[in-house]
């Protein structure tokens, strides 16, 4: 059987496409962050790009070849198993992926013996015959995704999927299960928007179990494109604007960031804890989910201070209680004493049996809680790990997926919406140790410790 990478040479040019005097492509092929993303070893690829980068292009030659692929030797209309590409709505679908299907195929049919195509506009499919193989591409809309339920696929494109619903993905991630399909995968591509489901995706927990490559690239890529063209966009965008419509890069285009100051590049490392540093546990009173996360600190023997906080495994527990927590952060560090949780432990319950404090519960698992006497405004303590960032103070582990992804999107403007609160119960887990050990315009001292 002829392989996917054998196919495609038959079928697509590998190289740079070729263009005349005047920047016009003479002959097709393929830029080379279109090339990365053909070669990703993935089930779930992601090609994620600027405007004008090049991406529903790549992604139809692609859905055209996994056709052909897991198409079968008959002829019927129902032949081997099928492949679905999904656009936004019809109507972009017939402006884009469909627009695109007809001139590759119209294309290879110029060029190729025994290659033919039809479009059944009634079905929104395309079928393909070439190399006594026949291949079909179902055409969907994102627009309702409960409509997508049903059919049997075996591989799937997503054109611009960042501005379609989080229930398109899953739904046809469940549909990639044909009994007959040679070759599956998963292929989006499309611009980011916003720190949305895509971002959880491709940097973040919702892609953490899955098995996931990302190639991202800039409008400037595609050297087809006119270098007026990249300009004119950076001229019509702010800053991070431009980093996510020209750059092809996931940022928070709210305004507020709480933790303006949190860099990926900079303060996400992987470190080993240093001879001489601590364990410690930060944590959040919260039902659901409890929250907390544990990290190491280490002292500043010049000033006799803590000069560095470094977090690194982070929990979120559904329905659970302050003993819990202790239990589960006790088990996995067993010399863990430390613990830094929010200063209402003193009179608070988390309705664990017993009726103690949550500062009692902790004490039992023989760990020390540490505490403000007075609980500080929550600008303070924002402000302190702020300040820990601006330092290089405060670094996180490339584990805490969430923390990492919750460090980014929250923002003051939607704090108190239902989603944000959510994301936030980690957060203060974090901020609790970190405004202690290094709060904004007060020492340590005026905190309490509770033994």
């Amino acid at each position: 059987m002829v392989t996917l990478t054998e196919q495609s040479k038959q079928l697509w040019r590998m190289e740079d496409p070729e263009l005349d005097d005047e920047g016009q492509v003479v002959t097709g092929g393929m830029w080379e962050h279109q090339r990365e993303w053909w070669q990703l070893p993935n089930f779930i690829r992601l090609l994620v790009a600027g405007y004008g980068a090049g991406k529903t292009l790549p992604l139809c030659k692609r859905m055209i070849s996994l056709a052909l692929i897991n198409g079968d030797s008959g002829s019927g209309s129902h032949a081997g198993a099928p492949v679905g590409l999904v656009s936004p709505t019809f109507p972009m679908a017939r402006e884009t992926t469909m627009t695109t299907l007809s001139e590759l195929l119209q294309g290879k049919k110029t060029v190729l013996r025994n290659f033919t195509w039809k479009h059944n506009k009634n079905t929104h499919t395309f079928h393909v015959v070439h190399g006594g193989r026949h291949g079909r591409i179902l055409v969907y809309s994102g627009l309702h995704p409960e409509m997508l339920k049903g059919p049997n696929l075996s591989a799937v494109g997503i054109d611009e999927p960042f501005i379609q619903d989080e229930a398109v993905f899953h739904q046809m991630v469940a549909r990639v299960r044909h009994p007959l399909a040679r070759k599956k995968e998963i292929n989006l591509t499309g611009t980011p928007e916003q720190l949305n489901w895509g971002y959880r995706l491709a940097e973040g927990e919702l892609g953490e179990n899955q098995d996931v490559g990302i190639v991202h690239a800039s409008t400037r890529a595609n050297k087809a494109l006119e270098t007026s063209y990249a300009n004119r966009l950076e001229g019509s965008f702010d800053e991070l604007a431009a980093q996510a419509y020209v750059e092809g890069k996931f940022v928070n285009l709210s305004k507020g960031a709480t933790y303006f100051t949190f860099d990926r590049k900079k303060h996400v490392v992987d470190l080993p804890c240093p001879a001489g540093a601590s364990l410690f546990m930060g944590m959040d009173f919260n039902v659901n989910p409890m929250a907390f996360l544990v990290g190491w600190k280490e002292f500043d023997p010049s000033t006799g201070q803590v000069g560095r906080v470094h977090i690194f495994k982070e929990y979120e527990q559904a329905n659970s209680y302050t003993p819990d927590a202790c239990s589960a952060v006790k088990k996995d560090f067993p010399d863990l004493v430390d613990c830094y949780p929010d200063p209402t432990c003193r009179t608070r319950q988390t309705n664990a049996p017993g009726g103690k404090t949550d500062a009692a519960w902790i004490r039992d698992a023989g760990m020390t809680v540490h505490a403000f006497s007075k609980i500080d405004s929550v600008r303070d303590t924002v402000n302190a790990v702020n300040g820990a960032f601006r330092n290089n103070r405060l670094t996180i582990g490339p584990k805490c997926l969430k923390l990492k992804e919750y460090l980014t999107v929250h923002t003051w403007e939607d704090a108190h919406k239902a989603a944000m609160k959510a994301k936030g119960h980690l957060l203060d887990a974090m901020r609790y140790p970190v405004s202690y050990l290094m709060p904004v315009g007060k020492t340590a001292v005026t905190s309490e410790v509770f033994f």
